[in-house]
């Protein structure tokens, strides 16, 4: 068991907002952010995409994320957002499906 005097020797930040939260320790001087995830569907060329998305500037909005989009996905319309549990070109696709109506599936 920690002696009073070492408990209060370490160093212990929690802050942030409801989308980001960094925790430092004293070991790491760099805090990670953490980001927001959420999927989105996209229509692009023709196809629906489903996107898995991570974010460090939260939740965007549908326009905004068409506007993100348009470098690797040019003419996409972005459809539907939805939130998984748990300069604003700050964001990371980490998947993407296609939708195959004739399979019923994503691939």
């Amino acid at each position: 068991m920690k002696s009073f005097q070492e408990f209060m020797s370490e160093s212990f930040n929690i802050s942030g907002n409801v989308s980001t939260i960094i925790i430092n320790n004293g070991g790491d001087p760099n805090p990670k952010n953490v980001g927001e995830q959420f999927v989105a569907d996209i229509v692009y060329r023709g196809n629906i995409h489903r996107l898995s998305v991570v974010s460090e500037n939260g939740i965007l909005t549908r326009n905004q994320l068409t506007e993100q989009i348009q470098d690797e996905y040019p003419g996409a319309i972005v459809h539907n957002i939805y939130v998984e549990n748990s300069s604003n070109k700050l964001i990371k696709i980490t998947d993407d499906k296609r939708y195959h109506p004739s399979k019923l599936e994503w691939q």
